[in-house]
């Protein structure tokens, strides 16, 4: 099935004249639970239940504790994990401290089951044009019309 979208009007309330554009909006469902993968992954390996999430547990474990100590941690062709930071611009050397730094994050590189995965996704059109304005406030990719 792939990515559904639908084609909505949006109100660039950002932009003088708050001119009214048309973009796909992709359609969101409920995320699967960490418990259903479980068994999923589970009944395609002939692993209990227990044993699976232990070793997801584990991994996770290792996954954090490699990424505490800075380095990044490849898992083959599912991606690589490694942990980066943002921080603003400072005019000196004094200035450069740890009070500049914004964001803390955990960076996700797909690897080739992902790429592969997104080179074929298919994407279908869910419904008709909605007529109903939706707040365009904080889409940049909007300024094409």
């Amino acid at each position: 099935m792939g990515i559904q979208y639908r084609k909505a009007k949006v109100r660039l309330t950002y932009r003088e004249g708050k001119p009214e554009v048309y973009k796909l909006r992709q359609l969101t469902f409920p995320q699967v639970t960490f418990g259903q993968l479980v068994s999923e992954c589970s009944n395609s390996c002939g692993v209990n239940p227990a044993q699976t999430k232990s070793v997801i547990d584990a991994l996770v474990n290792r996954l954090v504790h490699y990424m505490e100590i800075g380095h990044g941690v490849k898992m083959g062709d599912f991606g690589s994990f490694k942990p980066v930071f943002n921080s603003k611009v400072a005019h000196t050397l004094e200035e450069t401290t740890l009070d500049t730094v914004k964001v803390k994050k955990i960076s996700f590189y797909p690897g080739k089951a992902f790429k592969d995965m997104l080179s074929e996704l298919s994407m279908s059109e869910a419904e008709a044009v909605s007529l109903k304005p939706e707040s365009g406030g904080g889409d940049d990719d909007d300024d094409e019309g």
